[in-house]
């Protein structure tokens, strides 16, 4: 596969402030704020949305995993990793609104796998979901809230998101094609 396009730091920190401004208007003052990143795409990018939303903003927000390998309706062609993150839900799901956090939105199975582990866990007053890719072809109806950078791919070329919480700088997105 070869490099279609590369996105450097430059553009994706300002995908990352794009995404947290965009939360803090939404949600300025909604109480029990959860961020649930979709493991394991959305855990650092999860890190780098709350970090942004409390020193930027001040906004307080609770922080979780989503792990949707017993969701996934791929399993057969997709087999559950080695590792596996277990769900953590830090705060009460009735009582919150969770903003489900990938870092690549495709075809929705992920989301929906994600939707259904939370439901699992309990009924959540509000569920959205945040987004820094979104690469087209939903293969589902489901759409994100909050997306940073809008990137139309065919179903061939593969999106591979690499982020640093620690140095922003060292994160890029490669889009390969065949």
């Amino acid at each position: 596969m070869s490099i279609r396009k590369s996105i450097q730091f430059q553009e994706i920190e300002s995908a990352i402030g794009s995404i947290a401004s965009q939360i803090a208007a939404a949600h300025g003052s909604t109480p029990n704020l959860v961020l649930a990143a979709i493991a394991n795409g959305g855990i650092v990018l999860t890190k780098i949305l709350g970090k942004i939303l409390a020193e930027k903003h001040g906004i307080k927000t609770h922080s979780a995993i989503i792990d949707i390998s017993f969701h996934r309706d791929d399993i057969g062609v997709n087999p559950i990793a080695k590792e596996v993150e277990s769900t953590e839900l830090i705060h009460d799901p009735e009582e919150s609104t969770i903003i489900l956090v990938d870092d690549v939105i495709f075809t929705g199975r992920s989301i929906r796998a994600a939707m259904a582990e939370v439901h699992a866990i309990g009924r959540p007053r509000k569920i959205e979901l945040a987004a820094l890719i979104d690469r087209g072809n939903r293969l589902l109806p489901i759409q994100a809230d909050y997306i940073g950078i809008e990137e139309p791919t065919s179903t061939e070329e593969k999106v591979v998101v690499e982020l640093d919480s620690d140095e922003l700088i060292k994160s890029c997105i490669d889009i390969l094609s065949t």
